[in-house]
């Protein structure tokens, strides 16, 4: 009798368990789906490239182009004091354009974290004497203003040691003997945890650098593992919604991945030489990104700005292929979107009907 009824207790227990667990997941699945589908429809959204290399005037990738040692680069923390910038100008500027989100580089390849980041004091509040979080006023303008806020994030650090590093990066800035991944994937995920507990609502993480490293590379310590997935899980238990972008180059999304980007080819297309070999995905929602001129973040002598008669024939090629455009701004050092980019928006907000 005893025995009878602790094994009916039992089984009560299991099922009141899988039917506790099962109906978020199905929730989850619901939500996202419906964010995917939500994705699908915003046509355009807007890249911001912006971090301390700005004040080099020469592209996110000057750390490792000019081979700067992580020593000297980061003094550029302590000068950099973006006194004109104004969250809500810039996405009231962006929304006029026709524009449904905003991709913005929470932490480039640089280390450098632009929000108030408690795993490093390498951050844009605790590094300068601007000593604001950046993030935080993006985030609740976007949020004010009905903008999607999506959170560019790189998985190559070239300011960490325990990130061991790959073909990018400074050649004298890598070492090897302290390079612990562990540690780094603890603080990537004490990261993630941050953007998506402490601004709300966020629509989705962009990743980058993958290619940094191939699945299998053969290590002294063994063989190399981004193990992405620890990432992905962490993310959509935080938030259900949030979709995950990855930025890879592979021929095909990985499980888990909500979106299949393509860097500056039309899908389908390898003009720009980074989807070679990239199949089109039938069941994901698709993102071309794209820059205004050439560069990805601030460049003071590149001023080739596409005309609005390019950009309207890209977003109609884009558009032909059932994806989105997020086309980029670089930001200057003081905070504001440069001239031409704004002349540009203000182009394309003439043709939102």
């Amino acid at each position: 009798m005893r025995n009878s009824f602790l094994h009916r207790f039992c089984i009560f227990v299991v099922l009141i368990g899988l039917f506790t667990f099962s109906m978020p997941a199905k929730a989850q699945t619901e939500e996202l789906l419906r964010s995917r589908e939500e994705f699908r429809e915003c046509g355009l959204g807007i890249f911001i490239h912006w971090g301390i290399y700005s004040l080099y005037g020469d592209g996110e990738w000057i750390m490792a182009q000019k081979n700067i040692h992580r020593s000297e680069y980061t003094k550029a923390a302590s000068a950099f004091y973006p006194s004109r910038f104004n969250a809500e100008a810039w996405v009231k500027a962006i929304k006029a354009s026709g524009a449904k989100y905003i991709c913005f580089t929470s932490r480039h390849h640089d280390g450098f974290s632009m929000w108030d980041s408690r795993a490093t004091d390498y951050t844009i509040v605790r590094a300068t004497p601007y000593a604001r979080d950046i993030l935080k006023e993006l985030a609740d303008a976007c949020h004010k203003e009905g903008i999607r806020l999506h959170l560019y994030y790189s998985l190559v650090d070239w300011y960490r040691e325990d990130y061991l590093r790959g073909w990018s990066g400074p050649e004298h800035d890598k070492y090897p003997q302290k390079a612990d991944y562990d540690s780094y994937m603890r603080f990537m995920k004490q990261q993630l945890t941050e953007l998506l507990t402490n601004y709300g609502e966020i629509g989705a993480i962009w990743f980058d650098g993958m290619w940094d490293h191939k699945e299998g590379d053969k290590l002294q310590n063994g063989e190399w593992s981004w193990r992405i997935n620890e990432l992905y899980e962490l993310i959509h238990a935080l938030q259900p919604a949030c979709l995950i972008a990855n930025n890879h180059h592979l021929v095909a999304p990985l499980p888990g991945e909500d979106i299949q980007c393509f860097e500056r080819d039309v899908p389908g297309e390898n003009k720009g030489g980074y989807s070679e070999g990239m199949s089109v995905s039938r069941s994901l929602p698709l993102e071309t990104c794209e820059t205004m001129n050439h560069s990805w973040g601030y460049s003071v002598t590149d001023t080739g700005y596409k005309t609005i008669e390019q950009i309207d024939s890209l977003r109609t090629k884009v558009a032909e292929m059932g994806a989105n455009l997020l086309l980029n701004i670089g930001p200057q050092p003081n905070g504001e979107l440069p001239d031409k980019a704004l002349d540009l928006l203000q182009k394309m907000s003439k043709n939102v009907h």
